[in-house]
């Protein structure tokens, strides 16, 4: 029932706007976002793409060439276009500094450039954020402009931000997420101390709280309580299941995963952290296609992190990626399905002759969840993909030397995934040869080295010195010897022994190549039969 239930939601979500349809076995990666990576002696944030079909890990964008954004990221997402969002504390708050530094970065997942969707304003610790159904970017922001948390819509085109509510319920809140009535759901962590910043909350291990979208109205969904379970240990990130169940990450406690019934707020736990899990410090649970949770872990076994799987619903924990290279106690995670696109390649024309260009069109591929395509090419054929032609479908190449080949294209998604398509070519450049042509009474026979069509001219030679053509013979020749009787031409003119004939033969192969002209001389007596009645 419950993979009905998977399967369903998700036909669902896929009648949304910009919305990608996910099932059960769809491939999927993950984005996680690292606050601090130690590699070569240079700190910096990161972010990371994991791929779990290959077990490949690859650096997405940092500070430098690709932009110098990030100081604390905090939370990532994937936005419909399959770009990045990424929410970035700058510089951590104080109790006596509120400066509105935080900002929402925009990644783009081919490049890594960074861009600015929005900051400042109303950010100054943005904690986390969730991409509602109409394509608006909701952020919990962790401290606010005057010390009360709040929650803050950002416009996906503008950055335009726009208060949606604060203070109120709102304490020490890290996770944000979008429930399938669309309402809003925070995750309040409770109380923290850490010797120079102190949270005290009414709800000392935390709360869930759920936010109307339309009054704004708040409420607690779930707390740590006998009638809802006692299971809340400080929770930090929040998914919600399709079927509409809510599961929390708690940082601590002996319950790392906590399921919330979302017409009740009663608690169930799923999967534990103790000393024998692989989970150590739990931040945040991103859901992926198979309905599984993918979970990032703060230091692992190794104190850098990583990304730990969790099976649902019987909780087993296995690690899914862990990387000192590249992971460093890393924060946000976000599972997108990513099915590999379909390729498709025609070259025009398909036989060519030497010189000639050949235009290359890829644009009949497709990606299934409607994202933009790169195009990198191969147009020797050697299997060697050296030409990047960026997210341009068409590409046109010439060949001088006589080959035949497969040209092949290779498209890529935003999230890596690829397929190959290949169109035949054949170059020749070699030229027809015409020889052995003679005339005899109205036949005419002449070989060729390959099939073409001929062209043969009777030419006299005028007073004024230059050939001038009489009659015209065409034919389609093949290979080897071919024979062409010519019909007598009406009004044939008397014969006249002192004027000089001559034919003059070609041959154009199907591709355009031209032979060397032929000539041959021919009597008065002989042109004279080819142009009687």
């Amino acid at each position: 029932m419950r993979y009905l239930a998977v399967l369903l939601a998700a036909l669902a979500l896929s009648l949304l706007p910009g919305t990608a349809f996910a099932a059960p076995g769809d491939p999927w990666v993950a984005y996680v976002a690292n606050s601090v990576v130690v590699k070569q002696s240079a700190p910096a944030p990161v972010i990371l793409r994991a791929d779990p079909a290959t077990g490949g890990l690859v650096e997405i964008s940092r500070n430098g060439p690709q932009g110098d954004f990030f100081r604390h990221p905090y939370d990532i997402a994937v936005a419909p276009d399959g770009t990045l969002l990424v929410a970035d504390m700058g510089a951590y708050a104080t109790s006596t500094d509120h400066t509105a530094d935080g900002r929402i970065v925009r990644v783009d997942p081919v490049t890594g450039r960074q861009s600015l969707l929005t900051s400042g304003n109303l950010l100054v610790d943005p904690a986390g954020l969730a991409i509602g159904p109409d394509g608006l970017v909701y952020v919990v922001e962790n401290v606010g402009t005057l010390g009360t948390p709040s929650v803050i819509s950002v416009n996906p085109t503008t950055g335009a931000q726009e208060l949606v509510t604060q203070g109120g319920q709102l304490c020490y809140p890290f996770g944000i997420a979008v429930a399938s009535d669309g309402a809003l759901l925070v995750t309040n962590y409770g109380d923290f101390s850490d010797g120079t910043t102190v949270i005290n909350c009414v709800y000392d291990f935390g709360a869930l709280i759920q936010i109307d979208p339309d009054t704004k109205a708040q409420t607690i969904l779930s707390r740590n309580a006998p009638e809802w379970g006692n299971l809340f240990r400080n929770p930090l990130g929040i998914a919600v299941e399709p079927g509409g169940r809510i599961l929390l990450v708690n940082q601590n406690g002996g319950t790392a995963l906590v399921a919330v019934d979302p017409a009740t707020g009663v608690q169930d736990a799923e999967t534990p952290n103790t000393s024998t899990d692989r989970i150590v410090v739990p931040q945040r649970p991103s859901l992926t296609p198979d309905g599984d949770v993918v979970v990032s872990d703060f230091t692992l076994d190794d104190q850098e992190g990583g990304l730990v799987s969790v099976d649902l619903p019987d909780g087993s924990q296995s690690i899914l990626r862990q990387d000192r290279q590249l992971f460093n106690n890393p924060l946000g995670v976000a599972v997108v399905a990513n099915r590999a696109p379909a390729a498709a390649l025609s070259a025009t024309p398909g036989v060519v002759r030497g010189g000639r260009q050949v235009s290359f069109d890829a644009s009949a591929s497709t990606d299934p969840e409607g994202l933009q395509l790169r195009y990198e090419w191969d147009l020797d054929g050697n299997g060697s993909f050296e030409t990047a032609g960026g997210t341009t479908p068409t590409i046109s190449r010439s060949y001088a030397g006589t080959t035949t080949l497969t040209a092949r294209v290779r498209v890529t998604d935003p999230h890596g995934a690829s397929a190959i398509a290949g169109a035949p070519v054949r170059v020749d450049a070699i030229r027809p040869v015409l020889s052995a042509l003679a005339i005899r009474r109205t036949a005419i026979t002449y070989r060729l080295s390959e099939a073409a069509r001929v062209t043969i001219r009777l030419q006299r030679l005028g007073r004024s010195r230059r050939w001038r053509a009489v009659r015209t013979l065409r034919q389609k020749g093949v290979a080897g010897r071919n024979r062409l009787r010519a019909k007598p031409c009406a009004g044939a003119a008397k014969r006249a022994t002192r004027i000089r004939y001559r034919a003059e033969a070609y041959a154009v192969d199907a591709v355009g190549n031209r032979s060397a002209r032929v000539r041959l001389r021919v009597s008065a007596a002989a042109a004279q039969r080819l142009r009687r009645r």
